[in-house]
């Protein structure tokens, strides 16, 4: 599984991690982002247009804005490129 992590703060000014990714073995993409206390505030899981079907990143850029986050470009890039060429075992954090 691929993982693309970044801090940063939501609408309120909550701390908060966003995780993007690829997971290979049940092959989709994935995103959740989740607060200090590690509660998530929002998970692909939970998400009847994702769950575990959606093969687009893209979807998630909507999802992030609609919370107030932003994540840099690159991320999805990424993962677009460890979905297409099956990466695993990847882990890159993008917080400065």
């Amino acid at each position: 599984m691929s993982q693309h992590m970044f801090r940063t703060v939501d609408l309120g000014g909550k701390p908060v991690r966003v995780v993007l990714g690829f997971d290979r073995r049940l092959d989709y993409v994935f995103c959740f982002v989740e607060d200090e206390e590690e509660d998530f505030l929002y998970s692909n899981l939970d998400d009847d247009q994702a769950g575990i079907h959606q093969q687009d990143v893209s979807y998630y850029r909507l999802i992030l804005a609609g919370l107030g986050i932003i994540v840099p470009d690159q991320m999805f890039t990424e993962v677009e490129s460890d979905q297409a060429n099956r990466v695993g075992n990847r882990e890159v954090d993008y917080t400065k």
